[in-house]
This record gives C-alpha cells, sequence and structure tokens, in this order.
C-alpha cells in the first residue's frame, strides 16, 4: 500500500528533528563517537514510521535494539517517551534504566528511572536516597519544585498506601523547606491518611505562599469546608472576584455553595459556568452533581444530557455515561415519566457496574405502567449472584404482589428469604404476605425470627401483636408485645393503634377510644380512623363515626375497605 506524501513528509520531519537531536545536542555530555550512517538513518526513519502509523511497540524496539548497539544515549531516551506515551509503564522502566546506564550524570535520564520505579510501586530506601540526591543537585528553586511533584505524583501511582507515600515523600518536603507546592503536596497526603490537623496546616501555609494558584485554593477552602464553611466560602468568593475567568475556582465556589444547601449560589454559578459546560463533557457532569445536590432537578437533567451529548460526540469520558443514563432515568421516574424513565436505564450497558440497578428500575418503571409481564421478564433474564440476586427476587416479589398475584409473591418472597435468611424486610413482607394468604402459622414464625435476629426492633414486637390482635387470637400473647414495643416508642401512632385495637377486641371501649384518639393526633392514617369509627359505632356515637367517613368517602366515594365496613356496621349517609 503507498505511503500518502502529507504522512512521509510528517515522518522525514520527525526523524530529521531527531537526527538534528544526535548532532547537535547533549553539547555538554560525553557521547559515543555515532557515525549517521545509511543504516542507522533507516532505523530511525522506520521507527518513526511506525510510531505513525501508531505501532509504538515496532518503534520501542527498534529505538532500544539501535540505542543498545550504538550505546548512544540519545536513542534510549527516544525509546523512553515513546512507551511513556504509549502508557507501556513496564517498557518505559526498561527504556530509563538504559538510558541511565548509558548517561548515569544526566538528572534527566536519572530522574526518568527513578520516576518508573516509583511508578512501579518501589518505594525503598534506594529511591530515597536517590531522589535526596536529584533535590540537591537542582539548579534553581523552582527546578527542585518541578522535579519534587513529578516525584510525588509517580509514588501516588505506585501504591495505594498513602500513609507509605506520606512517610517517602516528608523528608524530600523537607529539602524544599515545605514551600509552595510542596506544602501543598503535604496536604493532600496527610488529608488522605486522615490526619485532618496536618492537613490544613500545610494547605493554610500552601495558600499563603501561592495567593494566585487555584490548586492551593481549592485544597485549602475544601479543608475548610468540614468546620468553617463560611470562611472557604469567602476565600473562594474573594478568589473568583479577582480572578473572574477561572472557572476551576468558579466551580469550586459551587461546589461549596452546594454542599450548604445555598440554592440561589448554585443558580448564580452556573449562570457564569454554563458556556464552557457546553463544550467541557467533565465540567457538564460536575455541574449535574452540583444541581442535584440542591434539588435543581431540571438543571440536573439538563446538564446530564448535555453531558450524554458531548461525551458521544467528543468520544471522551465514556465510562460516565451508564451512570448518566442511570441518572436521567431516575429523574423521570420520580416525575413519573415512566416512559421515558425506562429508555434511559435501556441504555446502560451490560458490562457496567450500575447494569444489575438499571435493570431493576427498569422493571420497576414498566410496572408503574402495569406491564407487569415484560418487568418480570426483565428480572428473570438478568444473570445476578449473591446479594444482588436477593434484590432481584426481592423486587421480582414486590411487582407480583403488584400485580395481585399474591401466591406467587409469596414464594417468590420466600425464595429471596432463603438468600439471605436475616434480611429484616423480607422477613417482615413474608408476614405480611403470608397473613393475607391465612397462613398465620408462618407469619408468626417469620416475625419470632425477626424478633430473635433483631431483639431492638420495636416493629416487630407490634407487628406480632397486632397480627394475633386483628385476628382475635392470643390476645394475652398480644399484649406485652404491644406493650414493649410502646415502652421503646410510646409515641408511635401504630403501636397507639395496636393498643386500642386490643382494648377494643378485650371489649374496653373507652380505653380503646383514648387509644386511638392519641394515634388519629399523632397520623392521620386511615385505617387507624376506620378503627376509631368502629369504636364509636360500637358506643353508639354515630355521628362521630360519620364525621371521619365523609372526608374519606370524598376522596374516594368507592374505597372498597371504607364502603365493606360502613355495610357491616350499617352506616349510612
Amino acid at each position: 500500500m503507498p505511503v500518502k506524501l502529507s504522512f512521509l513528509k510528517k515522518s522525514l520531519c520527525s526523524a530529521a528533528a531527531l537526527v538534528c537531536l544526535i548532532n547537535s545536542s547533549w553539547a555538554k555530555e560525553t557521547l559515543p563517537n555515532v557515525e549517521l550512517t545509511g543504516g542507522l538513518l533507516f532505523q530511525i526513519i522506520a521507527s518513526e514510521f511506525a510510531l505513525q502509523r501508531n505501532d509504538p511497540a515496532t518503534a520501542f524496539q527498534t529505538y532500544m535494539q539501535t540505542a543498545r548497539t550504538t550505546k548512544d544515549p540519545r536513542l534510549a531516551k527516544r525509546a523512553f517517551e515513546i512507551a511513556d506515551g504509549a502508557r507501556a509503564f513496564e517498557q518505559a522502566g526498561e527504556a530509563a534504566k538504559l538510558w541511565e546506564d548509558l548517561s548515569p550524570k544526566n538528572s534527566d535520564a536519572r530522574l526518568a528511572n527513578l520516576l518508573t520505579e516509583l511508578r512501579q510501586g518501589e518505594l525503598g530506601e534506594s529511591q530515597l536516597t536517590r531522589a535526596k540526591e536529584l533535590l540537591a543537585q537542582a539548579s534553581t528553586e523552582s527546578e527542585k519544585l518541578s522535579r519534587f511533584k513529578a516525584i510525588v505524583r509517580q509514588a501516588e501511582i505506585g501504591t495505594k498506601q498513602p500513609q507509605q507515600v506520606l512517610a517517602f515523600v516528608r523528608p524530600l518536603a523537607s529539602l524544599c523547606k515545605d514551600r509552595k507546592e510542596a506544602a501543598l503536596a503535604l496536604s493532600k497526603l496527610y488529608r488522605r491518611t486522615g490526619d485532618s490537623e496536618q492537613a490544613e496546616r500545610y494547605a493554610r501555609l500552601a495558600w499563603q505562599q501561592l495567593p494566585d494558584n487555584t490548586s492551593a485554593l481549592l485544597e485549602y477552602a475544601d479543608i475548610l469546608m468540614a468546620k468553617h464553611a463560611s470562611q472557604a466560602i469567602s476565600i473562594l468568593e474573594q478568589f473568583v472576584k479577582k480572578h473572574p475567568k477561572d472557572y476551576d475556582a468558579q466551580l469550586g465556589l459551587a461546589k461549596a455553595y452546594a454542599r450548604t444547601q445555598n440554592k440561589s449560589g448554585v443558580q448564580k454559578q452556573i449562570q457564569i459556568l454554563e458556556p464552557f459546560s457546553q463544550t467541557l463533557p467533565s465540567l457538564a457532569f460536575t455541574l449535574a452533581t452540583v444541581c442535584d445536590t440542591v434539588g435543581l432537578t431540571d438543571e440536573t437533567k439538563r446538564y446530564l444530557m448535555t453531558f450524554e451529548r458531548l461525551a458521544k460526540d467528543q468520544k471522551v469520558l465514556l465510562d460516565r455515561l451508564p451512570r448518566a443514563y442511570l441518572s436521567l432515568g431516575i429523574i423521570d421516574y420520580k416525575q413519573k415519566h415512566y416512559g421515558a424513565a425506562a429508555d434511559w436505564f435501556k441504555q446502560v450497558d451490560a458490562s457496567s457496574e450500575f447494569f444489575p440497578q438499571s435493570r431493576l428500575l427498569l422493571a420497576q418503571s414498566l410496572a408503574a405502567e402495569k406491564k407487569y409481564d415484560a418487568a418480570i421478564d426483565i428480572l428473570a433474564e438478568t444473570k445476578v449472584e449473591g446479594k444482588v440476586r436477593t434484590e432481584f427476587l426481592h423486587k421480582r416479589a414486590q411487582i407480583l404482589y403488584e400485580a395481585g398475584r399474591t401466591s406467587k409473591a409469596y414464594s417468590t418472597m420466600k425464595e429471596a428469604l432463603a438468600t439471605d435468611k436475616e434480611n429484616a424486610t423480607l422477613l417482615f413482607q413474608c408476614a405480611i404476605m403470608a397473613n393475607e394468604l391465612k397462613k398465620l402459622d408462618e407469619a408468626e414464625k417469620y416475625l419470632q425470627d425477626a424478633i430473635g435476629y433483631y431483639p431492638n426492633e420495636a416493629d416487630f414486637y407490634n407487628t406480632l401483636g397486632y397480627l394475633w390482635i386483628d385476628n382475635n387470637i392470643k390476645l394475652k400473647q398480644a399484649r406485652p408485645l404491644i406493650e414493649k414495643a410502646l415502652t421503646m416508642e410510646p409515641d408511635n401512632a401504630a403501636f397507639l393503634d395496636s393498643m386500642g385495637w386490643l382494648y377494643f377486641r378485650e371489649g374496653d371501649l373507652e380505653k380503646a377510644q383514648n387509644f386511638l384518639e392519641k394515634a388519629v393526633k399523632k397520623l392521620n392514617d386511615k385505617e387507624i380512623l376506620l378503627h376509631l369509627v368502629e369504636v364509636y359505632q360500637a358506643q353508639g356515637q354515630t355521628a362521630k363515626a360519620m364525621k371521619i367517613l365523609r372526608p374519606l368517602l370524598k376522596e374516594n366515594a368507592d374505597d372498597p375497605v371504607i364502603n365493606s365496613l360502613m355495610d357491616r356496621l350499617h352506616l349510612r349517609f
């Protein structure tokens, strides 16, 4: 296949630049007397051709072979640059070592070799000694700080243990006299180790020495937010007033406003950042998060959709798309746009960590449109294991129950419980369904198990007691359970209702009325109100009973529960 002329020119320019470098650079260093033969020039050009054709591996190997043959450190350096640019870090380390071996006094070669070792997690005494030497030999303070920053960055990449990185970096920072970027790096490291006091100290020091540095500003403000939010916001506001075009600082202020639930502040900031967000997908994504924090739902949705468009067009940050789709679906679901929500959830890729959650929500969206069979099929066809499988079975049982298939829902809920025997929610819902299916013994067992697992949960005592009371059985056994629940939560309306209903079952209508009226004052719940209606009617207080029923029937004249009660009590308007 012929090589295009423009491509050839570009490659020759790269090679020519390199030849120029070989002939004229490195004046201060003793270099091997390399004759620029036709063969050597051909290898250089071939390497550059391979690189232009997106074949860095071949280019790297050719340069390494040539460097070993000629003993020329400049070729080893080029091999390092190629491997490092291709993020082939193991090969970059090999080239850096060769570069330093061929040019042991070259500080760039020594630094490159050190950095590749740090990136591989080698933070030992040898590396520390060499790092100290490189900092001590820097000709200017600026060069020293630049080397320090590079060392810190690669050390952080090399290990996920911040304490180890801090132990390595701390003596190096002292060589920089803890100034500027050194103080900033220490602040970040101390924060990662959980030492907030030292983190704040060094963040303040960095900010004082770098008053116009955005990174120093954001680090110090972020630390201050935890205890001195107003001071942090004041610092950010002063900075953006001085640097109005610094969008990173403007974004930092937007985040600070969001953390303090300052909705108007967030709205002001997004107006400033809006033009940038139309071309920067990362900014659009972050603004969506900021808006969501303060409940700006429409703005959250708009920025997520902007992010989606930009990410797909620019083919960047595509790993964030599943989360964006999930968030967009959740927004539409909350707004009861169930069809739109389902469309978003369907776009979450199966390889994403958000896929299982998106399938659960997709099923929930379909169920909200009463597409029960489709919802159940979604859950059945998604392959999941462990705790996620429990969630899927639970959701399937809930949808079956919602569809009126109580028996099937119950068997599915039991299947879910078998995967997580101590799950409080599953125990409770199994008991409720068993009770509806008139399987009282099974319902009792679930609630007794729940009490055994969770002896401090008042709800379980009340639910078991109410189960017996509502079925008008074991009333003596129910009393201590309701009393215990009320001891734990004396103002709980549901527990007061249970005690009132117990007194009703026992025939003590006065006490029943007393407890039920207390319950109604705390919670205007239909079930409690209907209990009170029954107590009033049993005492001949029909007017009071009808006073409760009228507004209930006004809301829903065809309510089967209310109409059934009125028929049973012979109540009419």
